[in-house]
């Protein structure tokens, strides 16, 4: 599984799928283009792999606790088939 912000791989330190999305522990530069893209920026923001193919997510909720962070991600439309 992979999360993708805009045209770049993020490096998460852990990945867990959740019903309907998954939850992404992030920290330095990985947090900060979640940041970005989910406060203003024109960057999207997917998940590639785990049977999902490339779904797209948005952001439900950011809990901000020392060097680390957790990211909720919610999907937000269907999966792209890819060709």
């Amino acid at each position: 599984m992979e999360l993708i912000i805009g045209n770049t791989r993020v490096q998460a330190a852990e990945l867990e799928l959740i019903e309907g999305g998954m939850v992404a522990k992030l920290s330095g530069d990985a947090l900060k283009s979640v940041l970005n893209a989910t406060f203003g920026g024109q960057a999207s923001v997917e998940v590639w792999g785990a049977g999902l193919g490339a779904c797209p997510m948005s952001v439900a909720e950011i809990e901000m606790h020392g060097a680390s962070s957790t990211v909720t991600l919610m999907q937000s439309g269907s999966a792209y088939g890819l060709h």
